[in-house]
C-alpha cells in the first residue's frame, strides 16, 4: 500500500492568484502604447518656427532648444517604423526634404537656406 502525499491547496491558490494578476497587467496594458520621443531635427537659430511634415503631415514645429549649448531649434517626435518623407519649411527659406528608413532613434541636422529675392 502507498501513500500519496495529499496535494497543497495553499500552492494552487497562489498559481491562481498570480495568474489572475498577470492577467489584470495583460488587459491594462492592452490597446496603450507607450511612446517615446525617437526622432529630433536639430537645426539653427534661423530655422526656429519651421514647420515639419513627415509624409505630407504637418507634426510640429521647429522650437527653440532649451539646451545649454550654442542655442538653436530642436523638434522631438515619434515615428514608427519603416520610410518616412521628412520636409522642413519656411517662408523665406529653402525647403528641406529627405527620405528616412526609421529603424531606430533618428537625428537630422538640418540648415536651412534663405531664399535670394
Amino acid at each position: 500500500m502507498s501513500v500519496q502525499p495529499k496535494e497543497s491547496k495553499a500552492a494552487r491558490l497562489w498559481i491562481a492568484v498570480l495568474i489572475g494578476v498577470l492577467f489584470v497587467l495583460f488587459l491594462e496594458t492592452q490597446g496603450k502604447q507607450t511612446r517615446t520621443l525617437n526622432f529630433v531635427v536639430n537645426s539653427d537659430g534661423d530655422d526656429v518656427g519651421a514647420e515639419v511634415l513627415v509624409d505630407n503631415q504637418r507634426v510640429g514645429a521647429i522650437e527653440t532648444s532649451t539646451a545649454d549649448g550654442p542655442g538653436g531649434g530642436v523638434f522631438l517626435g515619434y515615428l514608427p517604423r519603416g520610410k518616412h518623407r521628412v520636409e522642413v519649411r519656411k517662408d523665406g527659406f529653402k525647403p528641406y526634404s529627405k527620405e528616412i528608413d526609421m529603424q531606430q532613434e533618428q537625428y537630422l541636422g538640418v540648415d536651412l537656406e534663405r531664399l535670394n529675392n
